[in-house]
């Protein structure tokens, strides 16, 4: 259906060749993705509705074990889409007393992983890679979260004040859940939408105007991994606006590993994310968490470039 729609939109315009190309690919991209954005959000919006806060806080309580890691990166996976937006719910965590490791853990798979990407990267990559990456980055977020806090980082959380942390136990009905469910599902995609159609646009552009060459010449080698991951950091988007970049890359021939250790640290490494997480964690935290998750998303870079040749 979408594939019929942006043909018939390029049709329109009389444009042909490359620009024709490109058009056609930030059409069905944006509007491919967009869908599956809301039906996702959607769908794991309502079902949240019936998991009360207190009862996730007070399950997490009492883990220590892996159980409770693994269940830390599964609401990592579950909750909002962009690093900003993940860390109040982080914070709120840290202020329930729920194990400093397990937070962490939260916090590094949450900008990475969500439902959404999966969805989207199993038409990109395909189901087995798209699982291989879930699990790579529930594992750099699980060994991430529970080597700092054997190593007692959870001395460099600063003291802060969380605010209210009642929450109400009004049932609600089938029909409101729905609305609950529509309106975050609404509220999410506008603000994420500006970073996948700026995205797809330059996956556009690489689609249609760069050469295979120019890919394979001066973004391939031994130093391709840590270079994606440099250049991830200063730009700000979450996962889903990078996910068309990627595809176009990959396309042009671009390593599957370099190009999911930029898509990782694009979504997890961003600028913004370390000015909010300031206001939290003391300098030697910060630092430490940047150069694992860095690390941890390199070596599995590497690790999917060596295997999936």
């Amino acid at each position: 259906m979408f594939e019929l729609v942006s043909e018939y939109i390029v049709s329109l315009t009389g444009l042909s060749g490359n620009a024709a190309e490109a058009l056609n690919f930030w059409i069905y991209d944006s509007l491919k993705i967009s869908f599956i954005l809301f039906l996702v959000i959607f769908g794991v919006g309502f079902l949240r509705t019936y998991v009360k806060p207190e009862k996730i806080r007070d399950y997490l309580k009492g883990k220590r074990s892996i159980l409770g890691y693994l269940a830390a990166a599964v609401l990592g996976i579950i909750s909002p889409f962009c690093s900003c937006s993940t860390i109040p719910l982080f914070l709120g965590f840290l202020g329930a007393g729920i194990p400093f490791g397990m937070t962490l853990t939260f916090l590094f798979v949450s900008p990475m992983v969500n439902e959404a990407s999966v969805v989207v990267l199993i038409g990109v990559l395909g189901w087995k890679i798209t699982l291989l990456y879930v699990i790579g980055g529930v594992l750099i977020g699980v060994l991430g979260g529970y080597s700092l806090n054997k190593l007692g980082f959870e001395k460099y959380v600063k003291d802060f004040d969380i605010g209210d942390q009642s929450y109400s136990e009004k049932e609600v009905g089938f029909k409101e859940r729905s609305k609950m469910a529509y309106r975050e599902a609404m509220e999410i995609v506008k603000s994420v939408i500006p970073y996948v159609l700026i995205g797809v646009g330059i996956g556009a552009l690489v689609h249609g105007y760069v050469p295979r060459e120019v890919i394979s010449s001066y973004l391939t080698g031994s130093f391709a991994v840590p270079a994606a991951v440099a250049v991830g950091v200063p730009i700000y988007t979450n996962v889903l606006g990078v996910i068309p970049v990627v595809e176009s890359l990959i396309g042009k021939g671009l390593p599957i590993g370099t190009s999911i250790a930029f898509m990782m640290s694009v979504s997890a490494l961003s600028l913004p994310q370390f000015v909010i997480l300031k206001k939290v964690m003391k300098k030697r935290l910060i630092v430490t968490y940047a150069l694992m998750i860095s690390f941890g998303i390199m070596i599995l870079g590497l690790a999917f470039n060596y295997f999936l040749v």
